[in-house]
């Protein structure tokens, strides 16, 4: 304990004696329990200070002011309800009571009620609104984020800024949330400013970076991921984007060094184990791939990448049954998302099950309609179940979702459309003579006569 802390316990503590002697004299002396419960604040023994501001209180019911020392005594001893009935007391009796509205609002977002404290912090920053620090807008921004609501966020955290620009923590904050918004320069700006700022956070490091990676500058965005390493040698999120940056420049193998220390940080990191596969697959280390890949799966057996991935390494070997049983358990969890279903109904294309393929496109098809990928899924399906009318229909519709995408989706293509097929859907097109029909067969066999290399694994 410094010297400056013995001299404040000992002041504190003649406070108190001082008090309790005056109460000796005179026991209906509100004053005198109303300074105790300062005291005991200052020296962190909060049940002792609610006491004695309650009893000042119940001698002087005007003293509205211990009251509400007494619900931030209650607060700090995480009591949350006796503090809101103090603090709405309060309120009743002076309702622009700032501090009152102000951390009602922030033990209503402890306790997750979202829209009291969103009401009570909005009143603290109407009754004040050019309070500095801006803690009102901080809380309510963070509230807001909680509940989804990033523009409003950005709003709250840009008045905070415009009241504080020299708080590090405002302009941290705004800069995640620019990230959230993808507005990536303006992210960027205020990590640099919190950073520029004296920030201790790494944080700021790690959102500046990945504005930097989404802004396409990865070689900044890797120095910028060192700079926070210095600062911070032990942070695992550092090291996992750092790697992810490595990754994009072509830097394989520090990308491995990078999630191999996240790994030491952090052995339970699912994305880390991943990413470290997709770096060994790029490296053409495909059986370590495939071990890192199993054991993402160990750790996070919901993790979408790693068993697409593996289902990818078995159908590429033509091992359908067994990238099939290393897909299906995804259903049990995203069954409603499209691409999951049509990724599914693929692999039942590729082994030939063709029933299973035409099932699993359409159910894709049903959890959203306007999906290309499961429109082009179901659209080849069908071919080879040699219904070429629905077949082009449906083709048609994933051709027409976006310029490019039949080109970007070739060892689909190459893989699920046979010679047999192909010639059904020639056929129909010229017995109906339709432009569009005829064009879509053309694109499909100029596509098929292309060489093409194997899908990159899935990242992230």
């Amino acid at each position: 304990m410094s010297v400056d802390s013995d001299d404040k316990t000992s002041r504190m503590e003649k406070i108190i004696s001082t008090c309790n002697e005056v109460l000796r004299r005179d026991p209906k002396n509100w004053a005198a329990y109303h300074d105790m419960g300062v005291a005991y604040m200052e020296l962190g023994r909060f049940r002792e200070a609610a006491a004695a501001f309650e009893r000042g209180h119940d001698l002087n019911r005007r003293d509205t002011e211990g009251l509400y020392l007494a619900g931030v005594a209650w607060a700090e001893l995480k009591e949350y309800d006796r503090a809101i009935s103090r603090w709405r007391e309060v309120l009743k009796q002076d309702p622009r009571h700032v501090s009152a509205h102000f951390f009602l609002g922030k033990v209503y977002a402890l306790k997750g009620m979202w829209d009291p404290a969103i009401h009570e912090l909005k009143k603290a920053v109407e009754l004040d609104p050019e309070a500095r620090p801006p803690l009102a807008y901080i809380h309510l921004a963070e509230v807001y984020l909680a509940r989804g609501l990033l523009d409003q966020a950005v709003r709250a955290l840009e008045r905070a800024r415009d009241l504080a620009p020299g708080d590090a923590r405002v302009r941290l904050n705004l800069g995640a949330a620019y990230l959230d918004l993808r507005r990536y320069e303006e992210a960027l700006a205020e990590s640099r400013e919190a950073i520029r700022l004296g920030t201790t956070n790494p944080a700021a490091h790690l959102n500046a970076g990945i504005a930097l990676v989404r802004l396409g500058r990865v070689t900044e965005a890797v120095d910028v991921y060192r700079q926070g390493l210095a600062l911070k040698d032990d942070d695992p999120d550092l090291y996992l984007n750092l790697g992810e940056a490595y990754l994009v420049a072509g830097r394989l193998q520090e990308a491995v060094e990078a999630w191999g220390r996240v790994l030491e940080l952090r052995p339970g990191s699912a994305h880390a184990r991943h990413n470290l596969g997709v770096a060994y697959f790029r490296q053409g280390r495909l059986e370590e791939a495939v071990t890192e890949w199993k054991k993402t799966l160990e750790a996070d057996p919901d993790h979408i990448a790693a068993r697409v991935n593996l289902a990818g390494v078995h159908a590429a070997r033509s091992d359908y049954d067994a990238a099939i049983s290393v897909y299906r358990p995804l259903l049990d969890k995203y069954g409603k998302n499209a691409e999951i279903v049509a990724g599914l109904a693929e692999l039942f294309l590729r082994k030939g099950d063709v029933a299973q393929a035409v099932d699993h496109g359409r159910q894709a098809v049903i959890a959203d309609p306007g999906s290309p990928r499961a429109l082009l899924i179901l659209g080849l399906a069908l071919a080879r179940r040699q219904d070429a009318r629905e077949a082009l229909d449906t083709l048609r519709k994933a051709a027409g979702r976006h310029e490019g995408f039949l080109e970007s989706q070739a060892p689909t293509l190459r893989a699920c459309l046979d010679d047999v097929s192909l010639r059904a859907l020639e056929r129909e097109a010229e017995e109906t003579r339709q432009d569009e029909d005829l064009a879509l067969v053309a694109t499909l066999r100029s596509i098929r006569r292309a060489q093409g290399q194997a899908p990159a694994p899935q990242g992230g």
